[in-house]
């Protein structure tokens, strides 16, 4: 392997952990903005105008869509084992494999569309309307961003042949 593909791969194992702290860091964010709202409302009558909107349009996608490849590489996807414990360990390598290519698909779908759909908010400058008017379109390009991360996690995960889904929780997330 060479230096850039070391790179690319230390790079595409680091992100998914940096992004989950950040999405740690936008709740964090969130709920003292809710707790200022909150306090000014029934302490000084004068709650923060845009509050809602902020949280649904910015904190609440944050949380959401950029831990996604983190969960991914970390195995932390809801799995239902009905079958799985019930056959051979090549079979159930074969299933991993499988689902792991199911969700590349399926998530290589949702950034598509979701792309798509950021880049008609950012063209229209999309906004939402409460007491304040707030630019919405830059939080809807955090949906392509994670869906992509995702992909290549799962896609480097498939290629290098690491179908794990035990997370020791003392270690840190390796694809």
């Amino acid at each position: 392997m060479s230096a850039t593909e070391e790179t690319m791969v230390r790079l595409a194992e680091r992100l998914p952990q940096m992004l989950a702290w950040v999405a740690g860091l936008v709740i964090l964010l969130m709920m003292i903005h809710v707790m200022i709202d909150v306090l000014g409302k029934y302490l000084f009558n004068a709650p923060l105008p845009g509050t809602a909107e902020v949280v649904a349009a910015y904190y609440m996608i944050g949380a959401v869509f950029l831990p996604i490849a983190y969960v991914e590489a970390a195995g932390g996807s809801i799995v239902v084992e009905v079958i799985y414990e019930k056959v051979p360990e090549r079979a159930q390598k074969l299933m991993l494999v499988t689902a792991d290519l199911i969700s590349a698909i399926y998530y290589s779908v949702l950034a598509w569309f979701s792309w798509d759909l950021a880049v008609r908010a950012w063209r229209v400058n999309e906004t939402v309307d409460g007491i304040w008017r707030i630019t919405t379109w830059p939080a809807k390009f955090l949906l392509p961003f994670g869906f992509c991360l995702a992909v290549v996690v799962l896609l480097m995960r498939v290629v290098r042949g690491e179908h794990g889904r035990e997370a020791d929780p003392n270690s840190t997330v390796e694809i």
